[in-house]
Parts: structure tokens; C-alpha cells; sequence
């Protein structure tokens, strides 16, 4: 049977058969070993949650998010031989030692794959960028161990970790029990966030010296053995533990804080290539202030790690320690100290001139605010540097100022290698894998923005020259960077290297960076911004799946994103209005409803927070930005709100050509076409009055709203938007009324009446209406709506007639006191309502009773002067005005006033149904009836004031002589029945 380890090794077939008494032993010994050596049938278990994972080679745990160790690297790892592998007791003795808890314990020679393989991060993400190669080999110049002698060996350290003991000196020493004593808490090599169980070191042979010193052990080199029989070299192999204890010179211990009282802290740093450093001769550790434990400078904090080449700048080492939470934001004194071959200790050296006598340390300062969940701070460091040699090249370095150049250079390198790292997170997208991303960004950050010393106490390091002002120019370099494969694309993959594969996704992470570390753009770098925050997704789902777990991170999204938008409408950048979609589905915005009397226009358009009025007033002409939106309308078919909010930000000019240039899409979602009644009556509740282009504007508006109401008849009322169609058409035409206050544009109001008839008197809505009682909250809705309509129309009528419909002066023709006022009763009254509502009806009520204010000779008058001309004209109006005239005719008759003195006969001869009029209003009746007797008649005639004007409307025959004259005239017959009289005057 074969055996799958946790590190990735395959127990050969031959194990049981070795194991001395009854198979499950193995099992036992299994238990008793580190979680991450444990045998997992065909998987790897994570360090972290204990999931197993059955994926072949996982990088990172399905279940939590952690990064998942390595496998140790096999002899003949490409074709999996078992038979290529060390065994088992070969893989003991690269330093991996058992103690009774489980946990790991790390030797000091090779620390096996804990040494160079890839370490956790408490919160999920890597301590380094992937790809190190330096990740130990099987030795091929030692032979194997046998099975027997693993298992005697490995039941020998159980029982040694079973008894108390006396530390001895050496890093490869075995931990004491849990059920033992701790005083201490100091740090440990890493180790997995949830097997958190950190030694501490104690002063052994090798004591701290001061800051900036070396310090030498004495131990005895290994002697090399003769012959390569097996138990030569197990010997051989022993004595070297025993040597590499005595030189790791400490005793690790756990630590007695508790999970709750203690803070894990990951250091990272580079060592200089100055060092001649080399991983598998030589150690790095951290020693530092008291906080990490007493003697302070004495303890070794943690070992670190080598876990990646840098090539030309030195080598990326890593570990961690565990620090007591009452050390939070307080400044602590640390530094990283290399231990060559044969005990030589060296201390960095910090290139600052000492100005109080006290050594120049690191300072570490873990921020509160900004731990990761479970505790977690990583501080991230820069070069690692030793002291130069010679007293000529320190002079000559303080002459050109050559150290603080390339102490700032080495800074900026740094930072790029840990950014490196802290995107590679990223490789796998999660929420977890997200949440730990930010929280070591914004670690890194509050590291590096300031550089921090402690000499004495903490204090900027001035002297260096590097403020917060050139940290985050070369931050804003590096994401630009990291945004360039983005904007460079045509149609091509990304490169495999990056661990963001979204534009998307990163435009949101710097835009993180921007807020969070406040960063100045310019205005090319708020396109660039803009640009990788316009989503090239063609539907709802897909922009959700790009952007799920990232806002469920932060939440401050919508604050960071309004930022944006304001920055860009200061700076003049339109490209924000491109940013609008990952706002809105930020804010989770949906159309909150149609019915504008809810919510104020920032609300409605999804522009809270957002000075988008300011905006569209700014610039009167935004055609670029018509250009711009048409270009990119495949966002309208992402976003359901943005074709309101764009509508909100053009100025009232633009929204003709906007309307026109989405046509397509509005053929597609027609119910928008109410979005362009809700935008225009918002629009419209910032005037107080209307006058010159805005009312070219206005108008040009009001006919393309027409026009889209006429072409979308049979699409855009559906059922649910019936009430919210007519009161938004109505409160447009109330909206009018109240703006329009000159008659000279009474085209407004008409054009506003004509959209509300045109909702009125759609099919759909007739039919409903017609349906039953079903439908009479529909019907009683529609005359609801238009009673209001007529009654403001009315008011408004009055408003801008407040005068008498006529005025003339003495001896002067009467004439209309408003030029336009006939013209607007006539355009009003040509709007096609149904019938059975009496729009018409209502309206020359209006003008009837405007009419009959006036006196009837005025009236009369009116009617014959020559600004009124109703010849060939059957509308309405005039006909209203005739009937004005001839009641007029009537009252003046009865009252005996001469009715055509006043008039020229020019103007009668126009009008000759008032003058029929005139003549049967005034014929003598008898009981009701004209008469007919000639006498009366010939009476009548003689003595009638308006007989005279008769003679001169009709025309005169006059023949005769002398003072002798006939006169005939031809008048119509009073009764109606047809016969004219012809009347012979001599």
C-alpha cells in the first residue's frame, strides 16, 4: 500500500513489511508528526482549516484560501518514481525533527522544505512571489537510509520528546511539551498561522552583542567521513545536528501568550548582494528591543528564510514572530543580523550618522487599525547592507553623496520586489485571497511612506531625503505598470505573469491605492484611471461576477468612486461618465420606480453625491460628450440606470442629438422613452422662466418627445406604467404653464397639451377604458388627468390675458390687445382630444365669455375691423366670435342704438351676415312674429337710424330729374321665407 504525504511524498510498497510489530504503529508515528508531514491518501491538507484538498499539486486551499507548502522536491519529480525518492529516514535527517504536540521543529543546518519552501501568511496570501528555485535537493551523494532505521529513529525522537529535558544550546534542539512552562514570546522560524505554538530563544553560547557588531561561536567544523557504507554516514549525519544545535546557540520555546493576546509579525527583506550571502551556508535572523523578549539584543526573534533569488539584488528573505498585543503602535527597536560559517555574526549597518550617541536601529511599529484577521502584521523592509570597507570609500561615499542615493535606490527596488509579492496574492481570485491583498497593501504602505529609524526613540529619517511626496510618485509608477498590459491590448491575452486578469478589477485596486494612500493624478492619469474602470462586459451578470467579491471587501466603494467622478468633472476629464456603471453597481442602483413626485433628480438619475448639474452647466455645447456616450452605449445594455444619468449630465441642447443617437436602443427598451419625460421635466424645474435659446431648446425638445410617443405607440404602455405615463406627461404640462409667461410662446404649453393627448389617446389606454369596471380605475385616472390639464391650460390663459380682450381710443378703430391672442386660441383649440372629454368645448367657453365682457358696440366694432379677418375661416374661434357679434347685434337693436353708424361701409361690405343680421335683429314684430303689412314696413324703413348706412353698404339705383329722385334697395326678407324686398324710395 502506498501512502500520499501532506509534503507531497509516496511511502514506498516495502513500508509495512519494515515496521517493527503491527502495521497501524505507522499511523501512530503519523499522528505524532507536524500536520503538514502527515500521510493524506492522494491529497494535500491545509496547514491552515485541515481541509484536504484532491487537486493535483493545489497552490492554495479550495476551502480557506491559505497558500498550500509544497511538495518536497523528488529526485525524479517528473516521472513521480517512487523508487527516485529519498527514504524516509533520509528525509528525517535534512532537519525536520518531531515533538510531542506535532508541531515542526526546525534545525539549523537545512531546515528541510520549512527552510526554502513556500511560507503562509497568517490571512492567505504567499511571502513571496512564485517561482523560487530555491527549494533543497535530495543530497545524490548519500545513500538511503533503510525503512527499519527511519522507524527506530523516528520512535527514539518520540520518546526523547516525551521525557523532560534540559535545553541544550542549537537551533536544531526538540521542543519542550506543551503541558511545560512558558515565560517568554519570542518568535519562531514561520510557521502556519493556525499551528501558532512560536518558540522563544534563550541565551546560549552566542549572546547579542551591540547594534552594529559581530559576534563569532566555536563550534567544531564536521570532519568528512571515509567510505560511503551506511552507517558512515548516519554517523556522519548525526554529528552534524549536533554541531548545527551548538551553532544555532538558542532554545526555542513556545510562546505563553494566548491566541487572543498575541500579534503574529511577518518580516521581509532583501540581503544585499554585498554579503556574498549563500542560503545553504549562511543564516539571517532578527534580534531587537525588549518587547521581542529579554535580555533584549540577546534573543534571536526569528530565523529568516531564503525564498527567492533576486539575481543582481541579493537574495528575498522572509520569516516571522510573535509579538504581546500590549506592543501595539508602540515603536520597537529591531535589526537583521547574518550568521556565516563558524559562528560569524554580522549586523546590518543603516547608513544614518549618528546624532545622540545611541545605536541607529529599524523601527517596527505595528499599526491596530490595520492588522489582518487573526492578528497579522507584515513589515516590509528594504536592503539588508553591510558596513563598507575602507576608510577611503566611506569618505568618498559622504563627499558624492553616493550611500544616500543608493539607500533611496534600494528603498524603491525593495518596494517593487514587495509589491511583486503582495500582488501575486491575487493569482487566485477570492474574497479571502482579496481581503488579505488590501490589508498588506495598506501595510506596506504605512512601512514604507515614511522612513522610520530608532535611535534612541523613533524619528522620521530626514537626513535621507525620500518624503511621502516621491513614495507615492514611484507607487503611482508602479500600478501604472501594472495597468499597462490592460490599455495596450488588441484583442490579445494577458501576459502570463499577471495576477490580475481584469481590467476591471484592476482600475478598482488602484483606484484603492489613489483613495486610501491619497495619491495626486494628473488629468492623463485620471483617463488612464477612467479608462480601465469602463467595463468591456456585454451583459448585467457578467459585470456582477467581475466585481462580487472585490466590493464585498471595502466599504468604502462608492466613496472612492464619487471621489473620481469629482476629480475628473474639476479637471475637465470627461471620461468618468464611462465609471458610472461599477458605481451603480456599487450602490446596487436599479430604477427606483417612474413616478417623479418620489425622489429628487440626483436620486432618480443615480448621481447622489455627484455635482452633475454644476457639470452640465459648465460647458453650454457638450457634443464631444454626445460622441463619447454613443460610442460606449454598449454600457446601456450593462447598466440600467446609466441611460438616466447621462441624460442628467447633458445640457438641455445636447439631449435632442443624444435621443436621436441612441434610437436603437430605445427601440429595445422603450419604457426609457418615459426616462425622457421624467429627465425633461427635471430638467425643467430649474427654470422660474423661459425666453430666448432656451426656448428654441425646449421646443426642438417637446417635438422629438412627440415623435418618439408616436413611433413607440404599440410598445412603450405597459399596464404598470399607465399611471406613471400620465401623471409625468401632466406634471410636464403643469410644469410649462408655470415657466411660460409671455404669449409670444404659446407654442410651449400647446406642445406640452399635445403630449399629454397623445398618452391619453393611445389604443391600449382607449381600450382599457372601454373594458368594464375591471378597468375604471384606469378610466378615472385618464379624466382625472385630463381635467387637470384643461384647468391649467385655462389658468394659464388667464395669466398671460389678464387685460380686456379689446382696447381702442377716441375716435380710433377698435383693435385686440394681445397681437397673438387669436392665434393661441386657435392653435389650443386644433389639439385633438377625444371628443367625449369637451377640450374644445371648455376652451371657447373661455374665449366666448372673454368676448361678452366687453360692451356690444365694442364687440360688434371688433368684429369689422380689419385685424380681424374670418373670411373663408370655419374653425372654432371664429365661429365663436361670430356668435359673439351677432348675440352683440341683438342687445344693441333692443336698446335702440345705431349699430352701423360706427362702421365704414368699406368694413360692411365684408360682412354681410352681420348685416343680415343687423336687418332681422331690427324688423318690427308683432306678437312675436316680423310684420309683413307694407305700411309698417315702409314705416319701419323711414324712420330706422341704420337706414342710411343700409344705402351706403348695399349701393343706391337713383334716376329721375330735377329735385324729383327714385331710390331702390334690395333688402332680405325679415321672416325667412325667402323673398327680398325691393324698396322704391321717390
Amino acid at each position: 500500500m502506498k501512502l500520499k504525504l501532506g509534503c507531497g511524498h509516496v511511502t514506498g510498497g516495502s513500508v509495512y513489511s519494515q515496521l517493527p510489530g503491527d502495521p497501524s504503529f505507522f499511523f501512530q508515528i503519523c499522528r505524532s508528526v507536524p500536520a503538514w508531514r502527515r500521510p493524506i491518501p492522494g491529497g494535500m491538507e491545509c496547514l491552515s482549516c485541515g481541509h484536504v484538498s484532491k487537486d493535483e499539486a493545489p497552490k492554495f486551499c479550495s476551502q480557506c484560501g491559505q497558500r498550500l507548502l509544497p511538495a518536497a522536491p523528488l529526485a525524479d519529480s517528473e516521472n513521480n518514481n517512487p523508487e527516485a525518492m529519498p527514504a524516509p529516514e533520509a528525509e528525517m535527517e535534512r532537519g525536520q525533527e518531531l515533538r510531542e504536540d506535532g508541531g515542526p521543529k526546525v534545525a539549523s543546518d537545512l531546515e528541510g522544505e520549512m527552510e526554502h519552501g513556500q511560507e503562509l501568511r497568517e490571512d492567505g496570501g504567499s511571502l513571496f512571489s512564485p517561482g523560487s528555485s530555491h527549494l533543497p535537493q535530495a543530497d545524490p551523494d548519500e545513500p538511503p537510509s533503510s525503512v527499519s532505521l527511519a522507524c527506530r529513529r523516528v520512535r527514539r525522537e518520540i520518546a526523547a520528546a516525551a521525557q523532560p529535558a534540559e535545553p541544550v544550546g542549537g537551533a536544531g534542539e526538540k521542543v519542550k511539551a506543551k503541558t511545560q512552562n512558558k515565560k517568554q514570546p519570542p518568535a519562531s522560524a514561520p510557521a502556519s498561522p493556525e499551528h501558532r505554538q512560536e518558540a522563544e530563544t534563550k541565551k546560549t553560547a552566542i549572546t547579542g552583542d551591540k547594534a552594529g557588531g559581530s559576534e563569532k561561536a566555536k563550534p567544531e567544523g564536521p570532519k568528512k567521513p571515509e567510505g560511503n557504507n551506511k552507517s558512515r554516514v548516519a554517523a556522519v549525519k548525526n554529528e552534524k545536528e549536533q554541531q548545527n544545535r551548538k551553532a544555532g546557540a538558542c532554545e526555542v520555546k513556545e510562546s505563553p501568550l494566548s491566541q487572543q493576546e498575541r500579534i503574529t509579525v511577518y518580516f521581509h527583506a532583501i540581503i544585499s548582494k554585498d554579503f556574498s550571502f549563500d542560503p545553504s551556508l549562511h543564516k539571517v535572523f532578527v534580534k531587537g528591543g525588549e518587547e521581542f523578549g529579554k535580555p533584549k539584543w540577546s534573543l534571536k526573534v526569528c530565523e529568516m528564510h531564503c525564498t527567492k533569488d533576486l539575481h543582481e539584488n541579493g537574495f528575498l528573505v522572509e520569516g516571522s514572530a510573535v509579538l504581546s498585543q500590549q506592543h501595539l503602535n508602540k515603536p520597537i527597536p529591531y535589526k537583521y543580523v547574518v550568521m556565516r560559517s563558524k559562528g560569524h555574526v554580522e549586523y546590518e549597518y543603516i547608513y544614518k550618522h549618528q546624532q545622540s550617541g545611541e545605536h541607529v536601529n529599524r523601527c517596527l511599529r505595528v499599526v491596530a487599525a490595520l492588522l489582518g484577521s487573526g492578528g497579522v502584521w507584515h513589515q516590509y523592509d528594504d536592503v539588508v547592507r553591510m558596513r563598507c570597507p575602507g576608510m577611503l570609500q566611506r569618505m568618498m561615499n559622504s563627499l558624492t553623496d553616493g550611500i544616500r542615493k543608493d539607500v533611496v535606490k534600494g528603498k524603491q527596488i525593495a518596494a517593487t520586489i514587495m509589491l511583486d509579492s503582495i500582488f501575486s496574492i491575487l493569482q487566485t481570485w477570492n474574497a479571502i485571497n482579496l481581503k488579505s491583498f488590501f490589508t498588506q497593501f495598506q501595510q506596506f504602505y504605512v512601512v514604507v511612506k515614511v522612513p522610520m529609524i530608532y535611535e534612541g526613540q523613533a524619528q522620521p529619517w530626514h537626513a535621507l531625503q525620500y518624503d511621502e511626496k516621491e513614495v507615492k510618485r514611484n507607487l503611482w509608477e508602479y500600478l501604472k505598470k501594472q495597468a499597462v498590459p490592460f490599455l495596450e491590448r488588441s484583442g490579445g491575452p494577458l501576459p502570463e505573469d499577471s495576477p490580475v486578469r481584469s481590467k476591471l478589477r484592476m482600475g478598482l485596486i488602484i483606484l484603492f491605492a489613489v483613495e486610501k494612500f491619497d495619491i495626486p493624478l494628473s488629468e492623463n492619469d485620471l483617463m488612464l484611471l477612467c479608462s480601465l474602470l469602463c467595463s468591456n462586459t456585454g451583459s448585467p451578470g457578467d459585470l456582477d461576477s467581475d466585481l462580487r467579491h472585490i466590493f464585498g471587501i471595502c466599504d468604502s466603494w462608492r466613496e472612492f468612486l464619487v471621489n473620481l467622478c469629482r476629480r475628473c468633472i474639476v479637471k475637465t476629464v470627461d471620461l468618468w461618465v464611462l465609471t458610472l456603471p461599477v458605481l451603480h453597481h456599487c450602490l446596487l442602483s436599479s430604477p427606483q420606480g417612474r413616478d417623479c413626485r418620489k425622489q429628487p433628480e440626483d436620486t432618480w438619475a443615480a448621481l447622489e453625491g455627484i455635482p452633475f448639474s454644476e457639470f452640465r452647466e459648465r460647458r453650454l455645447d457638450q457634443t464631444q460628450l454626445v460622441q463619447l456616450m454613443g460610442e460606449q452605449s454598449h454600457l446601456l445594455y450593462v447598466d440600467a440606470c446609466l441611460f438616466r444619468s447621462w441624460f442628467s449630465l447633458l445640457p438641455l441642447s445636447n439631449l435632442v442629438s443624444y435621443m436621436k443617437n441612441l434610437m436603437d436602443y430605445l427601440s429595445h427598451f422603450p419604457a426609457c422613452i418615459l426616462d425622457c419625460l421624467l429627465g425633461t421635466w427635471y430638467r425643467l424645474q430649474e427654470f422660474t422662466e423661459v425666453f430666448g435659446k432656451t426656448l428654441e431648446n425646449i421646443e426642438e425638445m417637446f417635438q422629438m418627445l412627440l415623435h418618439l410617443l408616436d413611433i413607440y405607440q404599440d410598445k412603450i404602455l405597459e399596464e404598470p406604467l399607465i399611471e406613471s405615463y400620465l401623471t409625468v406627461c401632466l406634471r410636464l404640462h403643469e410644469t410649462i404653464c408655470r415657466i411660460t409667461k409671455d404669449q409670444k410662446f404659446y407654442e410651449l404649453p400647446a406642445l406640452s397639451a399635445e403630449i399629454v393627448c397623445r398618452i391619453i389617446t393611445l389604443k391600449p389606454l382607449v381600450q382599457d377604458s372601454a373594458e368594464g369596471p375591471r378597468k375604471e380605475a384606469g378610466k378615472v385616472s385618464v379624466q382625472t388627468v385630463f381635467q387637470s390639464t384643461v384647468t391649467r391650460t385655462r389658468v394659464w390663459l388667464q395669466d398671460i390675458f389678464r387685460e380686456s380682450i379689446f382696447y381702442h381710443f377716441y375716435l380710433s378703430p377698435v383693435m385686440f390687445r394681445y397681437q397673438e391672442e387669436i392665434k393661441v386660441w386657435r392653435r389650443l383649440a386644433e389639439i385633438s382630444f377625444p371628443v367625449e372629454y369637451g377640450w374644445k368645448e371648455f376652451l371657447m367657453g373661455d374665449l366666448e365669455g372673454r368676448i361678452k365682457q366687453e360692451k356690444p358696440l365694442v364687440q360688434i366694432t371688433a368684429f369689422c375691423s380689419p385685424h380681424w379677418d374670418a373670411t373663408g375661416l370655419e374653425d372654432s374661434v371664429s365661429k365663436c366670435f361670430e356668435k359673439c357679434v351677432i348675440e352683440a347685434v341683438s342687445s344693441a337693436c333692443r336698446s335702440q342704438t345705431s349699430i352701423l353708424e360706427r362702421i365704414s361701409s368699406h368694413d360692411l361690405r365684408k360682412f354681410g351676415t352681420l348685416v343680415s343680421a343687423v336687418i332681422t335683429k331690427s324688423w318690427p314684430r308683432n306678437n312675436g312674429e316680423a310684420v309683413d303689412d307694407l305700411d309698417e314696413v315702409l314705416k319701419h324703413l323711414l324712420t330706422w337710424p341704420d337706414i342710411k348706412h343700409l344705402f351706403r353698404l348695399c349701393g343706391t339705383s337713383v334716376w329721375g330729374a330735377g329735385n324729383a329722385c327714385s331710390v331702390c334697395l334690395c333688402l332680405p326678407d325679415p321672416r325667412g321665407r325667402g323673398t327680398d324686398y325691393d324698396l322704391v324710395l321717390h
